[in-house]
């Protein structure tokens, strides 16, 4: 029995050796990784150095150095075989002075640390609300962890108050070239030599993957129908903005950055003054509040600097789950540190997003006036009047303060004359092209999408909620009073097969823009697509502009609805729905351009995306001047998505 109790000990002792295994190594100190913050406590190797000791990343470790133990994380980075990196407050702790050090580590029971084990692999979680009065309320943390503990704050509110969220993780990680949009289908990818990340993002099919696993979850939690729209959508995030003061140190930015979509002007006003009257409820020094699509908060002061507000949530508004297909009303936060990653602060954070929705819904939704239907009383509309455009030379990009990047720098391209629809291709005009290539068996449809046979491109998406073409008794059919709105749910293959099919192409980004804002007589642009440097909502249909066909919810208005137009006389080139062009999307190309002219640029270079241009009824009116450009997947068939031709002079 002694015997028999003497092994059973040397057996626990030999396993417990195994498991808290000593690893003793010399190594070299290197600067950490960019954007790993959100890891938390994190120590950085070669893989080879993980293989090697048969360490799992994510699976905390304990570090001895110099006498010191910190239990830490491992995870893989662009170093080489002899290198670890740390975060200077790990490097203070260790008191490390020399860049050669030796490391103690020893791999330990999940029970002996307070840290959690946080392995790098994407997974969707999802915390379900059980208060009825929330059904159609729902938060999302898309970056569930590379924002700084985003998905914890909302398991934490769906507990609490009863209200549904979903965070992603593991999708953004750009230490390691993987950086996911899992709130719209985009990534970058790592770079040739395997530092970092390419500038350039990009869509592909694991991107789309990621994303549509998101979504799914999105809506599934909340038990939305096909139809159905969220009454209230929140998009949770961290910021990592920074601003350097003038006595040169440099903060994060204090304040949190957000956008409405479908509030007015007055409602976010009304939030953000309720945000301010409970702000101290929460936090000692609480950021500041602004939301982007208030023309007052398009700039902003941090102890007397001057800001640009950064974070749109264009992109995830155009193409990601915030589309607007999808919700009645949005919200999008974008927050400081202060609100996420200190232990004390975060239930107070799930505290005052829950007190925001409870504003809303009992002082915001309960307030509105329906709108009142109207009948169209525009002029009819010549579907098929085209425009000519004259040869020569036009300033294009932007050089106002508030550009973006990609729209930067102005320069002078040179364009040979040609034709441009005035009017939006209609739903009636694109019916009558699907049905002739119906009759000829030139597409077919398979699970209500509709497909060109012989490269078997998506065209149309029939399965969309909201879709306004219905294919019936074998035929394509519009919805009754759509006949002539835009089409919209259109591919690029879609909108090129239909410009072919009436003689003409889709416009290139330059002779888009060109007839949109060019003033051929004083040889200048405008701002916006109507002549003018100033819009105003009963200029064109954009974010709450209040036509009388939102009824209660924003959509798409009639072709030539609006008086305005640019200075050629083409309309719509400013709001409606945004236009696709043939180009690639290529952020930084008019940089190549700087200081030349050039004649007929087409973008070819490889790219996942194409450009699109004008803005559209769901989008800010800033988003609606003539120089915007944004880029989406050709295959991409959106609510806010619809086309014009152009047409070459012989």
């Amino acid at each position: 029995m002694l015997k028999k109790l003497s092994l059973y000990f040397i057996v626990l002792v030999f396993i417990a050796s195994c498991r808290n295994e000593v690893i003793k190594d010399t190594m070299y100190l290197v600067e950490p990784p960019v954007a790993t913050k959100q890891l938390g406590p994190s120590i950085f190797f070669h893989e080879s150095f993980l293989t090697k000791n048969k360490i799992e990343e994510g699976t905390p470790i304990r570090v001895e150095i110099n006498n010191n133990q910190i239990d830490l994380r491992p995870y893989l980075f662009f170093g080489k075989e002899n290198e670890f990196a740390l975060h200077s407050d790990f490097v203070r702790k260790f008191n490390i002075n020399e860049k050669t050090t030796t490391l103690t580590i020893q791999k330990i029971n999940e029970n002996d640390t307070e840290l959690t084990k946080k392995p790098v692999k994407f997974s969707v979680e999802n915390y379900h609300g059980n208060n009825p009065k929330w059904e159609g309320f729902a938060f999302g943390a898309p970056h569930g962890d590379c924002d700084n503990e985003t998905g914890k704050i909302l398991n934490i509110l769906t507990d609490k108050y009863g209200v549904s969220s979903t965070a992603a993780y593991g999708c953004r990680l750009s230490y390691r070239g993987i950086w996911f949009d899992c709130n719209r289908p985009l990534m970058r990818e790592a770079k040739p030599n395997g530092q970092g990340i390419e500038i350039e993002r990009k869509w592909n099919a694991e991107a789309e993957e990621k994303y549509r696993i998101y979504q799914d979850s999105v809506f599934s939690n909340s038990n939305l129908k096909k139809g159905e729209r969220f009454k209230l959508f929140c998009s949770f995030h961290g910021h990592d903005l920074s601003v350097k003061l003038p006595n040169g140190k440099t903060i994060q930015r204090p304040v949190i950055e957000g956008m409405g979509m479908n509030f007015s002007d007055e409602e976010l006003r009304k939030i953000k003054a309720f945000y301010n009257s409970v702000k101290h409820n929460y936090y000692q020094n609480p950021p500041e509040l602004y939301f982007g699509n208030l023309p007052e908060d398009s700039v902003y002061y941090v102890e007397g600097i001057r800001l640009e507000f950064f974070y749109t949530g264009l992109g995830a508004r155009t193409y990601g789950c915030l589309r607007r297909d999808f919700l009645e009303n949005g919200l999008h936060f974008e927050t400081p540190d202060i609100m996420r990653i200190p232990l004390e602060n975060q239930e107070k954070t799930a505290d005052l997003l829950f007190s925001i929705y409870q504003f809303v819904n009992d002082s915001v939704f309960t307030k509105r006036e329906s709108a009142i239907p109207q009948t169209f009383g525009g002029n009819s509309v010549v579907v098929d009047e085209k425009i000519k455009i004259p040869s020569g030379t036009f300033l294009m990009g932007n050089q106002d303060k508030i550009a973006w990047s990609s729209e930067e720098p102005q320069h002078s391209v040179y364009l040979d004359e040609f034709y441009i629809d005035k009017y939006e291709v209609s739903n009636s005009k694109f019916v009558k092209f699907l049905n002739e290539k119906l009759q000829k068996d030139e597409i077919y449809l398979s699970d209500e999408k509709v497909f060109e046979r012989n490269s078997n491109n998506l065209f149309l998406d029939l399965s969309k909620p909201f879709s306004e073409i219905l294919f019936i008794e074998n035929q394509f059919q519009v919805k009754n009073n759509r006949e002539n709105h835009p089409v919209v749910f259109v591919t690029l293959w879609a909108a090129e097969s239909f410009a072919k099919y009436v003689g003409g192409r889709l416009p290139t980004e330059a002779e888009w823009e060109k007839a949109a804002s060019w003033n051929q007589s004083e040889n200048r642009k405008s701002y916006y697509s109507i002549s003018k440097d100033t819009i105003s909502k009963s200029d064109a249909n954009y974010e709450v502009s209040g036509d009388p066909f939102e009824n209660n919810f924003p959509a798409t208005t009639p072709i030539g609805y609006y008086e305005t137009e640019s200075f050629y006389g083409v309309k719509d080139m400013s709001g409606n729905v945004w236009e696709w062009t043939s180009d690639n999307f290529i952020s930084n190309i008019y940089s190549e351009r700087k200081g030349k002219v050039t004649n007929n640029p087409k973008v070819e270079k490889e790219s996942t995306m194409k450009v699109i241009k004008g803005g559209a009824w769901d989008t800010e009116y800033s988003v609606l001047r003539s120089t915007m450009r944004l880029g989406i997947n050709p295959n991409a068939t959106l609510s806010n998505v619809g086309f014009r031709c152009v047409y070459d002079i012989r």
